[in-house]
Order: C-alpha cells, then structure tokens, then sequence
C-alpha cells in the first residue's frame, strides 16, 4: 500500500489549489480523480479578482485568457424589469476544460486516475483507499457526490440549501462581453445567467433552491424554456435558427451556518462540503477558499471552518442593486 502524507480527492479547483499550497511549502501529496485532465465540466464560470489574488496569479499568468466582463443585474419590479450596472468591479469568465486542467498542472502535484470506492481509518490514524493509498491527512474535493463526503459527513450539507441547475455551454461568437443575472424571474426562487467566455463561446443556466422550486408550481425545465425566450427576445440569444446543445443538470449546497468541514485530519472543501455562495449559488471562489484554509492548517499556518469561507459572491455590489429597488419601488408607491 502507498503512503503519502495527504490525499486528496478530486482534482478540480479545490483539490488542485490545496496540493499547490502543500507542494509549494514541501508537502508530500498525491490527487486521485475518476477522470482524465483535461476534462469537460458544466459551470458559469465566473471569477473575480479576489479569486486571481487567492491563486497569486496576473491575468496575464492564465494562458487561455480571462474574458472581461460587464455585468447587467436584471431585478422585476412589478411590470417594469430594473437593471442595475456595476462599475469598477473585476468580473471574469474562464471554461473550466481549460481553467482545471491549467490549475492541476499548475500545482505541480501528481494526479492518478482512481475512482475512490473504500475509505477505512485504521488503528494507527491512517487512512485507506481501497487498500491500495493511504495517508494521514485526507481531502475530499470531488464535488457534490465525493466519498469523502459521503462517507464521514453526510449530514453537513442541509438539504434546505441544496440548488437544482440546468445549464449549456457552447460556440456563440456573435455574443458581446456582456454578462446577464436574473434574479427571481418569472417567479423562479433563484436566478438564471448569460455569461460570455473566451473564444466565442457562452453559458447559459438557471439555479433554483430546490425546495422552494418545488412549491412554485414550475419546475426548472419550465423555467429554463423562459429564459430562452427572454434572451432571444432581448436579442442575446437566437435559440430558434441556432442549433445549440442539449442542457444538462446537476445539484450542489449553498453555505449554511452549521454542518462539519473537518474531522480528525478528515477534510472537505468546496461543492463537497456545500460552500457555494448564498447570493449567486457560485462555486469557484469558495472552492478556491476553503482550499488553502485547509493546506494552511496541514502545515500548522491556520484553522479551516465553515465560517471563515465568504458566503457571498456580489456583497456590496448587490446591496447597491437592492437598495437601488427600493428606491425606485418607494419613488412608483409614491407617484
């Protein structure tokens, strides 16, 4: 059986940043993934600059580029849409087949192709993986459905926070850098994106609360026919000459005060441990986050909790647009 100080599960942008930070201060560390890199992956996509800053990295580091976005926040008020512009504010898109693949690379750290199974801690305070690894720190970093996760903490995730999302990625080169949010359209208990990305290409999705989705009377297929046709009639999108993909789903956990990220040299980090942001349900930066919160307590630098991870991705960006709302909700009472 292999021995290697930490393992950790999953080789996206959580598992790759926690091996860079470990690897750069001398760790003894190993990936396992059930895929090979480079490998598709769903996602909107969106960084900031905080993100670049996490990773100590200059746009012009990233050698696919970093699409600059401008941000519209579109917000129903009664019968008139509000849209609201951001301004002085970094907003970027990556494709996560490039952004992944460059971040493992990156990390300097060796990744096999192993799709975890078994997971025992023995005696002496190591664990095993399917009797063929074993270590004493143990990552898990394999997304909603990782084994770590699964196995030894299953109830930190609430279902009260779980999001359903149905999205697309795909050639579009005619599309401006304009990225679109749409928060409670149409009475969807969530929001819906448009957002460009380098070379041409777009995503499109919509992420609803699950448990709210399903008392709404709509379900996410329904509201996903309602954003095509909102962007095709706000001319962003020809969905009826364009042939496009068909969209795909997958569910993941908003941040929740409670729930356990860390047990007796046990960790989860990103989706695993359902750190998504509470406002844009966005996965990256938090992932990115709790990452090297958890190479820094490895090394004896830090202490890894739920609630030292940010747990909103517009923050004072979106406070100005709600206030914005109720300005001009105050100004139609009052007219």
């Amino acid at each position: 059986m292999r021995y290697v100080e930490t393992i950790i599960v999953g080789g996206g942008p959580a598992g790759s940043s926690c091996a860079w930070k470990l690897k750069k201060s001398g760790k003894n560390v190993l990936i396992l993934d059930k895929a090979c890199f480079p490998r598709p992956k769903l996602c909107a996509g969106w960084i900031t600059s905080k993100v670049l800053d996490d990773l100590g990295i200059r746009k012009s580091d990233y050698p696919y580029g970093l699409l600059d976005l401008d941000v519209q926040i579109h917000i129903p008020l009664i019968k008139r849409g509000i849209s609201y512009f951001p301004s002085k504010w970094d907003n970027y898109s990556i494709r996560r087949v490039e952004f992944d693949a460059w971040l493992l690379d990156r990390s300097g750290a060796e990744c096999i192709k192993h799709q975890v199974k078994k997971i025992v801690k023995n005696d002496n305070g190591l664990f095993a993986i399917d009797n063929e690894y074993s270590c004493k720190y143990l990552v898990g970093a394999g997304g909603t459905a990782c084994p770590v996760a699964r196995q030894y903490f299953s109830k930190s995730r609430l279902m009260k926070n779980q999001l359903t999302t149905l999205e697309m990625e795909f050639e579009y080169p005619q599309r401006d850098n304009t990225s679109h949010l749409f928060f409670c359209n149409h009475g969807l208990p969530g929001y819906s994106w448009f957002v460009p990305k380098n070379d041409g290409f777009v995503n499109i999705g919509v992420g609803a609360i699950s448990r709210f989705l399903n008392k709404s009377g709509k379900n996410i297929h329904d509201h996903w026919s309602l954003l095509l046709d909102d962007l095709h009639n706000l001319n962003l999108f020809d969905n009826k000459t364009v042939e496009y993909p068909k969209e795909r789903g997958h569910s993941y956990y908003l941040n929740s005060f409670g729930g356990e990220v860390n047990i007796e040299n046990c960790y989860v980090i990103g989706d695993a441990a359902g750190l998504a942001t509470m406002d844009l349900g966005e996965g990256i930066g938090p992932a990115i986050e709790s990452a090297l919160m958890v190479a820094g307590e490895i090394i004896g630098e830090g202490n890894y909790q739920r609630c030292n991870v940010s747990r909103y991705s517009l923050q004072g960006i979106l406070k100005k647009a709600i206030s914005g709302v109720h300005r001009l909700r105050n100004e139609t009472t009052f007219k």
